[in-house]
């Protein structure tokens, strides 16, 4: 969908609606499914095809909204835009995962409803905002399918294909962690649930703090520069969880996930400089959710299958803490297979 979705902006992108039509289709389509989600509770069927829709809808709708990045943003400001947007999400992110038990104990469809509401509120804010926004109009598009143009942006430039899969390691690697977080900290450290919340929180928090830090970083010292000082800093980050049960070393858990969002947030923007022409932005955000996609799948599989295989190893910590303590190595695992490919771009 997000190959497809892109492609599409890009033979839209004469007319500023071009791009903004995708978004409005796909926030449609979204809401939709999210109001239908409440009615389906007791039918697995009906929730699998409402989900399947609403995810069809979100991704329809996150492409060409990253597209408009590229489109709009002067060049010497794609880091701090970038990091501006991943500090919101974060916020975002928090609200939802915090206000989302309370709706729920309030009415169970609540949450369904704020989240159609806040979806389509700001949609038509941002449709808003960009509807008469002039910008330059793009060469005439090539003809080709999305997924055509898509796999020729790859085969074309080695810069932007060592980019697509150092980008899918790093994904890899947070969504590793990010699947097994909580079931790391109850099952293999003990802790309780209200403990393990205190400690995600503080990934949270330094998360909203460190996107926006880290584009002014990058737009100051330079997207590379400071993407590695960030991968450096997280994979040796990962270490301690991998010798030692020791909960004294969760202290550091804020600084950790400072230098991991840097790694989250800088991406694209990293992206944005590698695509030299407009009628390219909807294929490259494209190719950044197909990139983010293959991450998110391969990194939990790799890292569920590391704490199956290692739940009786008595070496480090794995037996200790029931094989978990193997996402983390999983997780520096993909961000070392990435440090030679972020040189390559």
């Amino acid at each position: 969908m997000p190959v497809l979705a892109g492609g599409m902006s890009d033979q839209m992108s004469r007319r500023v609606g071009g791009r903004l039509t995708i978004v409005l289709g796909g926030g449609v389509v979204a809401v939709a499914a999210l109001a239908i989600m409440p009615l389906a509770a007791g039918s697995l069927s009906v929730l699998a095809v409402a989900l399947g829709v609403f995810f069809i809808g979100y991704f329809a709708y996150y492409t060409p909204y990253y597209a408009l990045y590229p489109d709009l943003v002067p060049h010497d400001f794609r880091g701090r835009s970038l990091g501006f947007q991943g500090g919101l999400r974060s916020a975002g992110l928090l609200l939802g995962i915090s206000g989302g038990g309370f709706l729920l104990s309030v009415a169970q469809p609540l949450p369904f409803f704020v989240g159609a509401a806040a979806i389509a509120v700001f949609t038509m804010g941002l449709w808003l905002a960009l509807r008469t926004k002039p910008w330059p109009s793009p060469p005439t598009p090539t003809q080709r399918g999305s997924i055509a143009r898509s796999l020729g942006l790859l085969a074309r430039d080695r810069r932007i294909r060592a980019w697509f899969f150092a980008n899918a390691c790093w994904e890899g690697s947070v969504a590793s962690l990010r699947t097994f977080a909580v079931l790391y900290f109850t099952i293999g450290l003990g802790f309780s649930l209200n403990q393990s919340s205190t400690a995600l929180a503080l990934v949270g928090g330094a998360a909203v703090l460190a996107a926006p830090l880290a584009g002014t970083l990058a737009d100051r010292h330079g997207h590379r520069k400071t993407m590695r000082f960030g991968l450096l800093a997280f994979a040796i980050g990962l270490v301690p969880a991998v010798l030692t049960t020791n909960t004294a070393f969760v202290a550091a858990i804020a600084p950790v996930a400072f230098a991991a969002v840097i790694l989250m947030t800088l991406p694209y923007s990293l992206l944005m400089g590698l695509l030299p022409r407009l009628s390219e932005h909807g294929t490259g955000a494209g190719v950044f959710g197909l990139s983010r996609g293959l991450g998110v799948l391969a990194g939990p599989l790799l890292a569920g299958l590391a704490v199956k295989f290692t739940a009786s190893i008595p070496v480090l910590a794995f037996a200790a803490t029931k094989g978990y303590s193997s996402i983390f190595l999983i997780a520096g695992l993909l961000l070392a297979v990435s440090i030679p490919l972020l040189r390559r771009t």
